[in-house]
């Protein structure tokens, strides 16, 4: 059976956005059951990253709230 996926980390390298295609890509490397793991990327359109930025900012929000920082 084949190892299943467990989570997605993102990897040491920078995420670029190519102009042309419209597109970003953000290095991530999937984590598998089995401890192996894989390089990869993630690629989003122009909607996914400002869809990806207004869900991560609201995710350093709470950790702030968290951390008892404004709110």
């Amino acid at each position: 059976m084949p190892a299943k996926a467990t989570h997605a980390t993102l990897a040491g390298r920078d995420a670029v956005y190519d102009r042309r295609a419209r597109q970003g890509s953000v290095p991530v490397e999937f984590h598998f059951d089995d401890g192996s793991t894989l390089d990869s990327a993630l690629i989003l359109t122009t909607a996914e990253l400002e869809r990806l930025y207004a869900q991560t900012s609201r995710l350093l929000v709470a950790h702030e709230r968290a951390l008892g920082g404004a709110p």
